[in-house]
């Protein structure tokens, strides 16, 4: 091709070693960039070098938050009380957690070398958790390290385990939170989470880690006055109910928020009639988080893809449904998607079409934790395009007046376009037909 595409180069981590090598995109050898590079094979020589040459440290994205065991079976239906329900698929043992499956799949993009020539990349992801002092916590830090993942983390406590029952369409989980519950700021190396290079500061599973929650503003406020860096937070469900916790104090500080259809509803206080959210619902809960003070608003729509929001604009990014091997750690996989995406960019379009490949790739995989390979991520992209190239749209509150949001919202996200990915807004008039999302950068 003439021009290199958002393509992931298939890299992927060598199991025989306990570092990842990086190779070369062959895609790029018809780029202006010069065709012989010498590559660092491991991080230390990489940091070292950034040292001596005085090239400043390695931009690095900073994930906060929980990592599990997680015991997976593979269900059809629900268990009864006082039955034994037989399964097809073994049970398999994962490390798991919202923030440990989001920093193995940053890392593993890291690995893809796909942030050529954007303003701000990022060329590091660190996980900062707390990680029990068991046999189960062993296994978790040894998975970790197995899936390429730099881990900043006190051993102590009982290791936190998930028993996740994952069906065809959806999920359900039985936790003892132990060394989640427990996480709290004494557990972090603060020196490490806010080290010069630090450029983004990213919080998973805020609910869950409820020892954490008084810190959070403190550690955010930090990161940006010292390092100027930016922050998102997954507030992931809150098991009891309640929904407070600070989140909605914390949002006009937070650049990004990153919630499921109904994570955003009962932040924002909106009731869900039905089991998925209405586009009212949805349009009316994240009206609701920008009024208080969210600037930038994402929503994953399940198999139908995910929605971004600011004030003045909306994005739309439709998936092409696939054959579920497991759900578990979809929305974790695009929320790193998304971030790969966007923190180097700034290009909200381009986050959520890193993040619907990514999240779409996770479902042929069982668990959240195994590195989604290039291959992969690039076949769903490929199959999301068909669908419909992601596009900016206006938001229904600044439409022709006289335009309820509700039809107009409708219209727009009604189950007809959902499902075979037609938008029904209409194209900038100025629009170039070249200029789509697979030719747009390297």
């Amino acid at each position: 091709e003439s021009r290199p595409t958002l393509e992931l180069a298939s890299v992927e981590p060598r199991r025989s070693e306990s570092r990842p090598t990086l190779e070369l995109d062959s895609r790029l050898a018809h780029t202006s960039a010069p065709q012989h590079r010498m590559l660092l094979s491991f991080a230390p020589f990489r940091a070292l070098a950034t040292s001596l040459l005085g090239l400043g440290s390695p931009s690095t994205v900073q994930v906060v938050g929980d990592a599990y065991l997680d015991i997976i079976a593979k269900i059809d239906e629900l268990p009864q009380w006082d039955g034994d329900t037989a399964i097809r698929s073994p049970i398999e043992t994962v490390a798991g957690g919202s923030a440990l499956n989001t920093a193995v799949q940053l890392s593993a993009l890291c690995r893809t070398r796909r942030q050529r020539d954007q303003p701000r990349p990022f060329r590091r992801c660190v996980l900062h958790s707390r990680v029990g002092s068991d046999l189960y916590g062993e296994l978790v830090a040894a998975k970790t390290r197995e899936a390429g993942v730099t881990l900043s983390a006190r051993r102590e406590g009982g290791q936190g385990v998930c028993i996740c029952l994952s069906g065809r369409r959806d999920r359900a989980f039985v936790s003892f939170k132990g060394s989640v519950a427990d996480l709290s700021e004494a557990d972090l190396d603060v020196g490490r989470l806010l080290a010069p290079g630090t450029s983004h500061l990213h919080f998973s599973a805020y609910y869950d880690c409820s020892g954490l929650q008084p810190a959070v503003p403190r550690l955010m406020a930090r990161a940006k006055a010292e390092r100027g860096a930016s922050v998102s937070i997954v507030p992931q469900t809150d098991a009891t109910g309640a929904w407070e916790g600070g989140l909605l104090e914390l949002l006009p500080h937070t650049d990004v928020l990153l919630c499921n259809q109904r994570e955003a509803a009962s932040i924002a206080g909106v009731a869900i009639a039905g089991r998925r959210a209405t586009w009212y619902e949805i349009s009316e809960a994240v009206r609701r988080l920008h009024a208080r003070g969210a600037p930038l608003v994402v929503v994953t729509l399940g198999p139908d893809g995910a929605v971004a929001a600011t004030e003045q604009q909306w994005w739309f990014q439709p998936n092409q449904e696939r054959a579920v091997k497991d759900t578990t750690g979809c929305g974790d996989a695009f929320a790193a998607g998304f971030l790969f995406g966007w923190c180097g960019s700034r290009d909200v379009q381009r986050g959520l079409v890193y993040g619907c490949a990514c999240g779409a790739a996770a479902v042929g995989i069982t668990g959240g934790s195994e590195p989604l390979s290039a291959t992969s991520v690039n076949a769903c992209m490929r199959r999301n395009e068909g669908v419909q190239r992601a596009r900016e749209v206006r938001t229904p509150r600044t439409a022709a007046a006289g335009a309820s949001a509700e039809a107009e919202g409708e219209a727009f996200f009604s189950e007809e376009n959902l499902s075979d990915g037609r938008v029904c807004a209409e194209a900038d008039e100025d629009e170039d037909e070249d200029d789509d999302w697979s030719a747009a950068d390297d």
